[in-house]
């Protein structure tokens, strides 16, 4: 299913208008506290990176690192042969509750793929151990390349300048009975104040098998690969690389190609 490049459009619109609307909020909340009693988390891009929101695969586990975020990203995948896009904003409602909104795009014939969702961070790491945060929302094109609801579980720890990150999600096709799972795995080391290195990786797989599918349907989709996230002040530039690798239901083989991305973040 492909949508509407006027839904396109007011999907990218709708980012951007967050984007603006988070930008006087920033300005105009009362000088943060600092220590683990603050009321409000100092803007840092360098520790927004390092609760992994500005990782282009997944949903970070700790949302309270920042009162909000906003990434996009852009690059090319071989395995698919097109360029790719994506971008998130994320930003607190009140108390553990926040809310997060995207458009996407996957070439070479894709359309903008809208997002939304809730997320609620049930555990931390200071009080339970680990991060704990839940998402629920809304996709207009899920893998199954029909709109889906969508649940995801991230359980992250930091274990001193080592942060490890797994997302574990679920997507309902809303067309069909189409269904898939999702698994993202990742991990970051701080090397300099200013500098995260690591790895992330996301493998996504149908879950729904009959003879009715849709065009164009993934069976199964890995992506894997080093990272790198420089920080300065409120802002961070990550780079990503990798292999990428698809299996369509309709095709024989398996394509396989290299990925790679540029990602473009602030935290407010």
């Amino acid at each position: 299913m492909r949508m509407p490049r006027s839904l396109g459009r007011c999907s990218s619109g709708l980012v951007l208008s967050l984007a603006v609307a988070l930008a006087p909020l920033a300005a105009q909340a009362d000088p943060p506290e600092e220590g683990d009693n603050a009321r409000q988390p100092v803007a840092s891009g360098a520790r927004t990176a390092e609760s992994g929101a500005f990782l282009p695969l997944g949903v970070p586990a700790r949302t309270d690192a920042q009162r909000a975020y906003l990434w996009m990203t852009g690059g090319y995948d071989a395995a698919r042969g097109g360029m790719v896009f994506d971008s998130a904003v994320q930003a607190t409602l009140f108390g553990p509750l926040s809310v997060r909104a995207g458009a996407g795009y996957v070439g070479p014939n894709g359309q903008f793929r809208p997002s939304v969702s809730l997320a609620a961070q049930a555990l931390r790491q200071r009080d339970h151990g680990v991060d704990l945060t839940i998402y629920g929302g809304f996709q207009s094109q899920g893998f199954n390349t029909v709109p889906a609801v969508t649940a995801t579980v991230a359980l992250g720890r930091q274990f001193g300048r080592v942060g490890l990150l797994t997302n574990v999600g679920y997507g309902y096709g809303l067309e069909g009975g189409e269904h898939y799972g999702e698994l993202r795995l990742a991990g970051l080391a701080r090397v300099l104040p200013s500098l995260h290195l690591g790895l992330d990786a996301r493998g996504r797989l149908d879950l729904e098998r009959d003879d009715d599918e849709p065009a164009d349907e993934p069976d199964f989709e890995l992506t894997a690969g080093p990272v790198a996230t420089w920080s300065i002040n409120r802002f961070s530039l990550t780079a990503s690389g990798g292999v990428a690798a698809i299996k369509f239901r309709r095709a024989e083989g398996v394509l396989l190609g290299a990925q790679g991305q540029l990602l473009v973040g602030v935290a407010f």
